[in-house]
């Protein structure tokens, strides 16, 4: 499978130089240090510990609870710790602070859920191999002195771009895509995901892995996951299981109109500014809402107003539609267990509870990605229409589990295309009357 990234934005961006290169020493985490020698974009990444939802009706950063926001997910998540807690995240100076608190993390958890949340990660791998990802993530708390810092992306002397955590190098590597060689552009975005993407605990390691093997599309992972068996839980209602998805940024993105224009993640949240007479790259990553004119203007002529409408009216459109289809999918998880009350026929019930579980990770997928589906609206509703048809698929099933009746179908496919269309009409033309 290749991956194709974004390689030139519509205002043709190339990255700025910074005006010199501080000698700092390899291997340097502290974002202290890179404040004594670039304190403007130092000034920006500060601004990642402000909580406002202000120019956002779906994210933000201040601290609010999904489970409230969204009902349905407390009954799909039943039996795993999401259905315990579940917040909107803070911005990124927050990691270490909310991955400690957060009530997810017990005694028996592992320190695969360090790995998006320290820059102290990398240094940690390169030091225990793969026996940190197993490790309880207790014992290494004492290890995780900086959150997310400059050095996540940034080589400490060049100040260039790179890769740095484990995970996605491997998954780059196992692709055929070399780590070390992107270009800026790509890098761009590629820096962003090394976190902001679906992944899994794999094997007995728990190694964070990304399940990209068979393409980026929900449907490509959900196919990968299909294959080698994987669940993160068992759910009490569904008797199946279940997959969790995390937070799929950067596979959203890809395929979509703004990726296919060539922008890349650093384009819309991290615009370029004007400081001091200098023109750097805004290290405040949020909602692009927050800094149009510098973000979104940079392209589009319509006026903000204008354009924050449009994206309001795309989100609207999401969230109405996930709403919705969360519930179908709470439905068939009682529809299941339901059924299996009455003593329902099991083997057609395992054909609901495999039907059940393919549309909960895809409802899932929309939920966790953080855009409420603009980044690729498309795709998301797509995927959303996808998860609801297996829904209802899973609540036929369950009846059928009980009455031993099948629900009646009419699978006639429409031929959509004007071209086919009249292909057909000039085949049954053609065709000897009887």
């Amino acid at each position: 499978m290749a991956i194709s990234i974004a390689a030139v934005g519509c205002s043709s961006k190339t990255t700025q130089p910074v005006a010199f290169r501080a000698d700092i020493a390899p291997g340097t985490l502290s974002v202290d240090e890179y404040a004594k020698y670039y304190p403007k974009q130092y000034d920006t990444f500060v601004k990642t510990k402000e909580m406002s939802n202000e120019g956002s009706k779906y994210g933000g950063s201040e601290e609010f609870d999904k489970l409230t926001q969204w009902p349905f997910l407390k009954e799909i998540f039943a039996g795993y710790g999401f259905a315990i807690e579940y917040n909107e995240d803070r911005g990124h100076a927050y990691t270490i602070e909310d991955v400690t608190k957060i009530k997810r993390i017990n005694e028996k958890s592992i320190a695969s859920c360090w790995t998006c949340k320290s820059a102290n990660v990398a240094g940690i791998v390169e030091e225990m191999g793969d026996a940190y990802y197993g490790a309880n993530f207790h014992d290494l708390k004492g290890k995780m002195t900086e959150g997310i810092t400059c050095a996540n992306c940034h080589d400490p002397q060049t100040m260039n771009l790179v890769i740095v955590q484990p995970p996605l190098r491997d998954a780059l590597t196992r692709l055929g895509k070399d780590p070390d060689n992107l270009t800026t552009q790509e890098l761009r975005t590629m820096v962003c995901a090394q976190c902001h993407v679906e992944y899994y605990f794999a094997g007995d390691k728990k190694i964070v892995t990304f399940p990209w093997d068979k393409g980026l599309t929900p449907n490509d992972v959900l196919a990968y996951y299909e294959e080698i068996g994987f669940s993160d839980w068992k759910h009490p209602k569904a008797g199946v299981g279940e997959i969790k998805a995390q937070h799929p940024e950067y596979e959203t993105f890809m395929g979509s109109t703004h990726a296919e224009a060539g922008l890349s993640c650093a384009d819309c949240h991290m615009p370029y500014t004007m400081n001091g007479g200098e023109k750097i790259s805004s290290h405040w990553w949020t909602s692009p809402l927050k800094h149009m004119n510098e973000s979104c203007m940079t392209c589009h002529r319509e006026g903000e107003e204008k354009l924050k409408e449009r994206v309001f009216y795309t989100q609207d459109k999401v969230a109405d539609m996930m709403g919705k289809v969360g519930n179908i999918n709470v439905e068939a998880i009682e529809a299941i267990a339901e059924a299996d009350a009455k003593g329902a026929n099991q083997d057609v019930l395992n054909e609901a509870r495999a039907l059940q579980r393919k549309g909960q990770f895809l409802v899932d997928w929309v939920g966790a990605e953080n855009s409420m589906g603009f980044h690729n609206p498309q795709l998301t509703m797509e995927t959303l229409n996808t998860s609801m048809d297996y829904a209802y698929q899973a609540i036929s099933k369950a009846t059928e589990a009980v009455t031993g009746v099948a629900t009646p179908k009419w699978d006639v496919e429409a031929p959509k295309t004007n071209t086919e269309t009249m292909k057909i009409m000039h085949e049954k033309e053609s065709a000897p009357k009887s």
